[in-house]
């Protein structure tokens, strides 16, 4: 395998790392609840009384669009590592389900650290593809491939969403604590189907679209070099 190649191995793997974690940050953002919930039409819900709340309606109560952005919000902040455990969670919700969010703080801090060295390597790739000119065709065959590979994931997902997402948690929690039922979880009820299928959506694409425009610039920047060159000579 030539050099050029290795590098584009290496900096596509760097650049769908760096970019899937960071646009996962951006796509956990409340608006991004928000927009899905209204597009759905899932703007309430109810919750399960656990904590002896004065419940109502058989033991459960509603909860509208205001309070579902603010818990989500709330456990956002905490699986990016931003705050501690929300108030009052225990209160609301199971101890396996506030056991599987503080695993899913666990990954997401791990996979946090892949982006900054990812964007480490990527930078190191490019530095030393530019010092022999090649800095661009880097960039360019990167952002493809790239953009493939997460195009490929993405057409699997749409195929078989349900299999895709429980291959994904028996790979990241295999003890298994993912598992809750439907009719009793308010974690679920939270975080339902729906949502983590727009997240996906919007994770994908919007890296699709980032790379393809990242490898548009440099081809272009590539053919206003040849040209530049062409009429010197």
């Amino acid at each position: 395998m030539t050099s050029h190649r290795v590098d584009v191995v290496v900096f596509t793997l760097a650049l769908t790392v760096f970019g899937l974690v960071a646009l996962a940050l951006v796509w956990s953002g409340g608006w991004v609840y928000e927009v899905l919930a209204r597009a759905t039409g899932h703007t309430q819900t109810t919750f399960l009384d656990i904590g002896g709340l004065g419940s109502i309606g058989g033991g459960a109560f509603g909860v509208d669009l205001h309070n579902l952005l603010s818990w989500h919000g709330a456990w956002a902040s905490y699986v990016v590592g931003l705050s501690p455990l929300p108030s009052g969670a225990s209160t609301y919700f199971s101890a396996d389900e506030v056991a599987h969010m503080a695993d899913v703080r666990a990954v997401f801090r791990g996979a946090e650290l892949a982006a900054v060295l990812a964007l480490f390597v990527g930078g190191y790739r490019i530095s030393r593809a530019r010092r022999r000119g090649g800095a661009l065709r880097l960039v360019r065959a990167g952002a493809l491939v790239a953009a493939g590979i997460v195009a490929v994931i993405g057409v699997a997902a749409a195929l078989a969403f349900d299999q895709l997402f429980l291959l994904f948690h028996d790979v990241f929690f295999p003890q298994g604590n993912f598992l809750f039922d439907p009719a009793t979880s308010n974690l679920l009820r939270l975080y339902p189907e729906w949502y983590w299928q727009g997240i996906t959506a919007g994770v994908g694409l919007s890296f699709i679209a980032l790379a393809l425009l990242a490898a548009w610039v440099a081809h272009s920047a590539l053919r206003r070099g040849s040209n530049t060159y062409t009429r010197a000579a």
